[in-house]
């Protein structure tokens, strides 16, 4: 995977930012999945505070052991250039299981994929882990 370049960077926070919103947790990685921006509501949502997070990758983050292998295919849609969004069974910091409603952006410099921007929020909790039909 190529390098994060200041160009990339600035296009990633760029697209976090025009999708920040009160009640959403925003999370932004380059094309390798590590994490450059992280709102408080993640911090809220997820654990971590955002110098943790920062530099890490988001797979060793967010998902839970079980949804590793979806989170991996997940991200590797979002490489090609699709979008993706549904419920999804992530954890906290402290391994807690919470199902979050996820809407993933990748981020577009001259037609390639250099990033991705994530926007989740989570479930009522009167909604189950169900994945919808489709």
């Amino acid at each position: 995977m190529e390098e994060t370049t200041p160009a990339h960077l600035t296009a990633i926070l760029a697209d976090a930012a025009a999708r920040a919103s009160e009640d959403a947790a925003i999370i932004a990685t380059n094309i390798a999945g590590t994490v450059v921006y992280w709102n408080e509501r993640a911090e809220a949502l997820y654990g971590w505070r955002t110098d943790e997070a920062l530099g890490r990758n988001i797979l060793d983050v967010t998902p839970t052991r079980n949804s590793l292998d979806e989170a991996t295919h997940v991200l590797d849609r979002l490489r090609r250039g699709e979008t993706w969004s549904g419920p999804f069974i992530v954890q906290r910091r402290d391994g807690t299981p919470i199902v979050v409603d996820v809407a993933n952006h990748p981020v577009l410099v001259e037609s390639r994929v250099v990033g991705v921007v994530g926007v989740s929020r989570r479930r009522p909790r009167t909604s189950g882990p169900h994945r919808p039909a489709g």
